[in-house]
This record gives structure tokens, C-alpha cells and sequence, in this order.
């Protein structure tokens, strides 16, 4: 309706309507400006019945769309609770494969990623051994008690250079997995990559003398 033309009520198609009209006080012209204020009264109501609809369909719509974008936003807390969740069960099962990587330049051996450094990890429970206490025999002849993990043996720890080659090469995986997990900057991890595939890919790996295969890993 907003975009009607009011029809020329004089014109011929018209003029039985405006001979209903006219009379002794209402000739053919005046009968004309009635029927077109008849129209004007009638399209104004049908603008007005229109805009109210419209409004009222917007509203609906503005409500719907708002309720599509609260379930959204429910799936998504939902959907994203799940996965910390999930998270942090395959952290609990898998503590091996979520150890911190230092990158504040801190040194740590090769051994801890192997499978036999992951197995004395998995074995040791920070929340109970640190507070274990074990009976310690003094130089004096004195029994004291310390801390268990004081009395844990540090030498069963390998350094890099004494790695097998099997021992190296599940040490290197494991560690470029976690530095990934732990978002290493990208860089860094492919200097690691080159140069372990460099060390694996030397003529001295393939050598029948054990000498040249120790001085590669006492090398890396």
C-alpha cells in the first residue's frame, strides 16, 4: 500500500461511481474528489495495518534470531566445557605426553623422553613421595628421617651423549610432540628437526665402528 497511486477518479472508468454520488448539491467533479478521499482514507488504514504487521514481523523475528544465538552461544560453552573436560582426563591418563617442555632455558636431558624416563615418571607421585619421609643412616652413626625424594637414585638418569641410538630416536619424537602441544615457536622446532635429521642422516650413522655413532650423539 505504501507504494499505491491513487487511481483519477474523473476519468470514464469512473463514472458510474461518481453518478452514485451525485445529486442536486454534489456534481460529477465534487462526486470525483470523494471517491479520492474515500481512497486516500482507505489506503492510509491499509499503510497503517501494514507497517504494524511488518513491525510485528520484525519483532519476531528479531526474538527468534536472538534465541538461535543464545542456544548457539550454550552450545558452544557446552561443546567447549566437553572438550576441557576430555582434556583433562587424557591428561590425567596420559601425564607422560602432557610434561611441561622448559623454554626459559632451562636444561633438561633427553632421558626424561625415553620410554624408560617415562616409566620412572609415571612411577613417581609428586602428592606422595614428597611428603614421604624414609629413615636415613648418618656418616656419625645417627639415623635421621629425610625426605624420600632426597634418597632417590639421580643416577639411573642418562645423559645425552650416553643414549642409545633407540633411546635418542624415542626421545627426539616425544620431545617434538611436546613442544608442540606447547606451542614452541615454529622455528625453533624446525632447528630441532634439521638438525636431528641431520645427526640420523649422517654416513657415520650407517658406520660399522661404534666409535663414529657415539661421537654423533655426543656431538648433538
Amino acid at each position: 500500500p505504501n507504494l499505491a497511486v491513487r487511481p483519477d477518479f474523473s476519468s470514464e472508468d469512473f463514472a458510474e461511481a461518481r453518478l452514485q454520488l451525485t445529486s442536486d448539491t454534489v456534481d460529477d467533479n465534487q462526486a470525483a474528489r470523494i471517491l479520492g478521499s474515500l481512497w486516500d482514507i482507505q489506503n492510509a488504514r491499509d499503510i497503517q495495518r501494514w507497517n504494524a504487521r511488518r513491525e510485528e514481523d520484525e519483532h519476531r523475528a528479531r526474538a527468534l534470531a536472538e534465541q538461535e544465538a543464545e542456544e548457539a552461544a550454550q552450545q558452544q560453552r557446552r561443546l567447549r566445557e566437553e572438550a576441557e573436560a576430555a582434556l583433562a582426563e587424557e591428561r590425567k591418563k596420559n601425564k607422560a605426553k602432557y610434561a611441561p617442555v622448559p623454554d626459559k632455558g632451562e636444561y633438561c636431558e633427553l632421558y626424561f623422553f625415553t620410554n624408560d624416563g617415562l616409566a620412572e615418571a609415571e612411577s613417581f607421585n609428586p602428592s606422595i613421595d614428597d611428603e614421604a619421609l624414609t629413615l636415613l643412616k648418618t656418616d656419625n652413626g645417627q639415623h635421621v628421617w629425610v625426605p624420600a625424594t632426597n634418597t632417590r637414585d639421580k643416577s639411573a638418569i642418562i645423559k645425552d651423549e650416553d643414549l642409545t641410538w633407540e633411546q635418542f630416536g624415542e626421545a627426539s619424537v616425544r620431545l617434538l610432540e611436546a613442544m608442540r602441544e606447547h606451542d614452541w615457536q615454529e622455528d625453533r622446532i624446525e632447528m630441532h628437526v634439521k638438525f636431528w635429521t641431520a645427526l640420523e642422516t649422517h654416513p657415520w650413522r650407517r658406520s660399522p665402528l661404534n666409535l663414529l655413532k657415539r661421537a654423533l650423539l655426543l656431538y648433538q
